[in-house]
C-alpha cells in the first residue's frame, strides 16, 4: 500500500492521462477556420494523423512578421470583412494551388516568364496559408508545408539553374519560390533543405559576379543576393550586399530624389519598378533585423544626400495629383525600344504603378493614402496579397 500522498498523486496522474486520451479523441477531424465546409484534410478525411511538432516558434522570413499575421488572425475573428479577404485572397488560393502539379522550366525566358510567376506565386500563398495555420490546425497545415516542399524540390530537382546570359528582370519571376522557402526552410528534413540550399547557393554566385548596372538591373541583382543571404543566414552575402548598395544608391539616385531609371528611360513605369525592389530589400532588412537597424539602412544619405525616401516623394505629386503634374513617358528615353511601347508620349498613368505601391506599404506606410487618392474604393480587403499583407493598421 502506498503512502496517502503518493496515492493522491498515481490518481491524479490516471485522471490527467484519462483526460488526455478523450481530448485527443475529440480532436482527430474538424474543419477550416476560415472555411467550415473545407475539410482538414481533403485528401485523407478520416483519420488525420497530427504531425509531431518539434519547433512551434515563428519561422523568420521574407513575406511577414508574427505581429501582422497575429493582427489578421484576431480581426478575422470578429470582422466578415478581414474574414473574407483573408479567405479569398489567401486561404481558397491556396487551397485551390494543392491540386496544381509543378512543370518546370530548366532557365526564364521571355517566354516562359509569366508561367514562372504564376507558379511561384501559388507556392508563395500556399506558404502563407501553412504559416498562418501551422500553430492552431497542425494537420491541416501539413498538407501546405508538403505542397510547397515537393514545388521547390520538382524545380531543383528539374535541373533549374539562372538564364545565360543573365537577365536580371527575368530573374524576378523566381520571387515567389524564395519567399516560401524562407517560410518553410527551418521546418524542412536535412536532405531536402540541402538540395534547395546548393540550388539557392548556385543561384547567389550568378548573380555576385553579374557586373554591377546603375539602374533597376542593379537593383534586382542586389535584391536577390539580400534575399539569398537572410534565407540562408550567410553573413558573407549580406555583408557583399550592403557594401554593393552603398554604391548603388550613388549611381542610381539623384537631385531631388530622381532615379537613374527616371532620368535614362524618361519614364515614371522606370522610377517605380525601380522602386519595388527597394521595397523588398528594405522589408526583408526590417524582418531579419528589425526596426533599428532598418531605420538607419532606410535613411542611408548617398553622397549628395539623397534617401530612397526621396524618391518615393520625388514620385508622389505625379501620383496623388496626375492631372496638375503631367509626365509624357519615354520621349526622351535612350533606350530606343521604348518608342515602340504602347505607353510611349502618354502621360503617366498612376493606377500603372499599384503594385509597387502595394510592395511599399509595409515600409512607407504613407503610401496608403497614395492608393487612395488614385482609387478610392481600394482597401486593404479588395488588394492582391502584398496590398491586404502590407495594409497599416
Amino acid at each position: 500500500m502506498y503512502p496517502p500522498l503518493k496515492q493522491a498523486r498515481i490518481w491524479i496522474l490516471l485522471v490527467a492521462l484519462v483526460f488526455v486520451g478523450c481530448s485527443k479523441q475529440g480532436s482527430s477531424g474538424g474543419t477550416s477556420p476560415t472555411n467550415p465546409t473545407t475539410p482538414t484534410n481533403p485528401t485523407n478525411p478520416t483519420n488525420p494523423t497530427t504531425p509531431t511538432v518539434v519547433d512551434n516558434r515563428f519561422p523568420l522570413n521574407l513575406i511577414i512578421d508574427s505581429l501582422t499575421l497575429a493582427y489578421i488572425r484576431v480581426q478575422a475573428a470578429t470582422s466578415s470583412e478581414m474574414a473574407g479577404a483573408l479567405e479569398s485572397i489567401i486561404m481558397q488560393p491556396a487551397l485551390n494551388n494543392l491540386s496544381k502539379t509543378p512543370a518546370p522550366y530548366l532557365e526564364v525566358t521571355s517566354d516562359n516568364f509569366n508561367d514562372i510567376s504564376a507558379q511561384a506565386n501559388s507556392c508563395k500563398i500556399l506558404a502563407l496559408r501553412w504559416l498562418y495555420t501551422y500553430e492552431a490546425n497542425p494537420t491541416e497545415a501539413k498538407l501546405y508545408f508538403d505542397k510547397v516542399v515537393s514545388t521547390l524540390l520538382a524545380w531543383v530537382n528539374a535541373g533549374n539553374k539562372v538564364a545565360n546570359p543573365v537577365h536580371t528582370p527575368n530573374e524576378t519571376s523566381y520571387f515567389g519560390f524564395y519567399e516560401a522557402y524562407s517560410v518553410v526552410r527551418s521546418r524542412m528534413a536535412t536532405a531536402d533543405k540541402a538540395k534547395v540550399d546548393n540550388w539557392i547557393t548556385a543561384r547567389e554566385y550568378a548573380y555576385q559576379v553579374y557586373p554591377a548596372r546603375v539602374n533597376n538591373w542593379e537593383t534586382i541583382r542586389l535584391n536577390l543576393i539580400y534575399f539569398f543571404g537572410y534565407i540562408l543566414e550567410n553573413k558573407s552575402m549580406l555583408d557583399y550586399a550592403d557594401n554593393a548598395y552603398n554604391t548603388l544608391l550613388n549611381v542610381n539616385l539623384f537631385a531631388e530624389g530622381k532615379s537613374e531609371d527616371l532620368i535614362g528611360r524618361d519614364a515614371f513605369a522606370y522610377h517605380a519598378y525601380n522602386l519595388a525592389f527597394y521595397a523588398r530589400i528594405l522589408r526583408a532588412k526590417l524582418l531579419y533585423e528589425g526596426a533599428t537597424a532598418f531605420k538607419t539602412f532606410k535613411d542611408k544619405k548617398n553622397n549628395i544626400n539623397v534617401t530612397v525616401q526621396h524618391m518615393v516623394d520625388y514620385w508622389k505629386p505625379y501620383l496623388i495629383d496626375p492631372l496638375n503634374n503631367v509626365h509624357i513617358e519615354f520621349v526622351n528615353t535612350n533606350y530606343a525600344p521604348d518608342k515602340t511601347r504602347a505607353d510611349y508620349n502618354k502621360p503617366y498613368v498612376p493606377g500603372s504603378s499599384m503594385y509597387v505601391l502595394e510592395e511599399l506599404l509595409y515600409t512607407f506606410p504613407e503610401v496608403a493614402t497614395y492608393i487612395k487618392a488614385i482609387n478610392g474604393s481600394t482597401t486593404r480587403f479588395n488588394s492582391k496579397a502584398s496590398g491586404f499583407l502590407y495594409w497599416p493598421k
